[in-house]
């Protein structure tokens, strides 16, 4: 990608968040933008896999039915733990692994919304 593409590109997942009302930092924003870019990345390439039956992607035993209950990515969590790190707040190892995507995705949003 030219970094004239990038810049727009950045520009405009910067005006989509704003719209939702959503506050963050610049350094919290570069990494929503970086998860954002590796979730396309990642779903351009399971669009490719070939192989797919009754709704189950070739790189998970979870059905597409439910797409909000699958468990939470290792990005996620990942995020989830320097957020909450940041905060001074302390979520566990055994917490993270229960979570669905969904959950993980709501709990980014809240603890964005206290900066």
């Amino acid at each position: 990608m030219e970094k004239k593409e990038f810049a727009k590109d950045f520009s405009e997942f910067f005006v989509e968040v704003k719209k939702e009302g959503i506050v963050v930092t610049v350094e919290d924003m570069t990494t929503l933008y970086a998860i954002y870019r590796k979730d396309l990345r990642a779903d351009r390439m399971n669009n490719k896999v070939k192989g797919n039956c009754n709704g189950i992607s070739a790189n998970s035993n979870k059905s597409n039915e439910d797409p909000g209950k699958e468990p939470a990515s290792e990005r996620q969590k990942c995020y989830l733990m320097d957020l909450a790190y940041k905060k001074g707040l302390c979520i566990t190892q055994r917490e993270l692994d229960r979570m669905t995507r969904e959950q993980a995705s709501k709990t980014i949003d809240t603890l964005l919304e206290g900066d």
